[in-house]
């Protein structure tokens, strides 16, 4: 049965299990976090991990800004806009999304007396979107909602094998890193069923967007960790490497916040 959310596009691919920090301004997604959080919020205080049930659609922006200025504009000039999954039409809406996503509630929120919000989100489902609602993008205050489909999340076959051959490279993959003082954010105690281990090393190999949402787009945890041991391996031979040629060095050098 398709579900009704509303849509956070984002220039992060969230997986199940993963926190992310959020800093929102833009007054479009001001106001989605203040529908999701309702009327018992007080304004400027600290909520607790348990506000924010409900539940919202995070999805990559393939193309596009995830942040306005506050003029509207985005990073080059161009108005973001309101998501969009296709590139087709006569009008075109930025940002291009990608039609995987994953569901996110937030589990602890500031408020900020002029409406901003400074939120931490958790990952929960993977989902596809069926239908996105159509807003006008020269309206600060809409934003969209989709008809998305909850994703199953299947074992696939050998999945046990594949997990215990992630391990062990990810396990060299974690040493390389921390030697060079660049040690990913996961705990060593990584989960046991495949299901839960692949998401977790998706979530923390560094790797580019694209490259996260082909792992969050895979049919099973067996295709996931495949793929992801394939990620390891390339990765473990670029930072044995001593100048790391082409390691990407964006999730080391910024703050770990998205702007939106």
């Amino acid at each position: 049965m398709p579900e009704a959310l509303p849509i956070f596009p984002l220039n992060t691919v969230l997986f199940p299990g993963m926190t992310i920090p959020l800093h929102v301004f833009e007054q479009r997604y001001r106001r989605l976090v203040s529908e999701l959080l309702g009327p018992t919020l007080a304004g400027g205080e600290a909520g607790g991990r348990d506000r924010g049930p409900a539940r919202f659609g995070v999805v990559w922006i393939e193309l596009g800004h995830e942040v306005a200025s506050e003029s509207g504009q985005g990073a080059g000039g161009t108005d973001t806009g309101v998501p969009s999954t296709t590139g087709s039409g006569t009008r075109p809406s930025l940002p291009l999304v990608s039609a995987t996503g994953c569901t996110a509630v937030v589990r602890d929120v500031r408020t900020y007396e002029d409406g901003r919000y400074d939120l931490v989100v958790e990952g929960g489902t993977r989902f596809t979107i069926t239908d996105l609602t159509e807003v006008d993008p020269s309206s600060p205050d809409d934003y969209s909602t989709a008809s998305a489909s909850l994703l199953p999340e299947a074992l696939g076959p050998d999945a046990k094998e594949h997990a215990e051959r992630v391990r062990d490279l990810y396990e060299v993959y974690r040493q390389r890193l921390s030697s060079i003082g660049m040690a990913p954010e996961t705990s060593r105690d990584l989960p046991r069923d495949p299901v839960g281990l692949s998401h977790a090393v998706a979530a923390s190999i560094v790797l580019d967007s694209a490259e996260k949402q082909r792992l969050l787009e895979a049919e099973d945890a067996a295709t996931r960790l495949a793929v992801a041991a394939r990620f390891l391996r390339r990765e473990n031979r670029i930072v044995a490497a001593p100048d790391l040629p082409n390691l990407p060095a964006g999730p080391f050098l910024n703050n770990g916040v998205s702007f939106n």
